[in-house]
């Protein structure tokens, strides 16, 4: 396995409490980041066992929470060094036409313009710290599109570019 050195650096990983997310935050604790997971879930959250990993509840969808947690995250940490903008949905599976609205702008809100909240409010902090690294969590779909997941292709599409 490769040796990346992260000692001293803070890692943010959303959507860290499970799956992909919460694999990418244990490889940085073993890389020795110290790593802060932010999740809506908190349930699932409170359920992680991982000692020197800090957890935030935050809803990607809400620029306040993201704001507050970012500076909570500065308060217990003191920097941001690696952002991993994982959080996300795939929705359900319906044709355009049927496709319910209120489905459509949940997972645009999630995927799209949470990476993009996240991003306004941790960017000028990277950038204040003259460092940072951000890595967008998106989707094949985004580029070859799914005819029965509009909103998930839409969104990952507006990651990649």
């Amino acid at each position: 396995m490769n040796n990346i050195n992260l000692k001293n650096k803070v890692a943010v990983v959303t959507g860290g409490a499970q799956g992909f997310g919460l694999a990418i935050a244990k490889r940085f604790l073993v890389s020795g980041a110290q790593v802060v997971i932010w999740d809506i879930d908190e349930k699932i959250l409170l359920s992680v066992e991982e000692k020197n990993i800090t957890k935030i509840i935050v809803d990607v969808t809400n620029f306040q929470k993201i704001e507050e947690a970012t500076k909570e995250t500065l308060s217990l940490l003191g920097r941001i060094d690696i952002l991993v903008n994982n959080a996300g949905i795939a929705g359900p599976s319906y044709t355009t036409w049927e496709y319910p609205i209120e489905e459509w702008q949940k997972i645009i809100d999630i995927d799209l313009s949470g990476v993009f909240y996240c991003c306004k409010s941790i960017v000028p902090v990277m950038k204040k710290n003259n460092y940072g690294r951000i890595i967008n969590i998106a989707s094949i779909a985004g580029k070859e599109g799914n005819p029965n997941a509009m909103p998930y292709s839409a969104a990952k599409a507006g990651v990649i570019a």
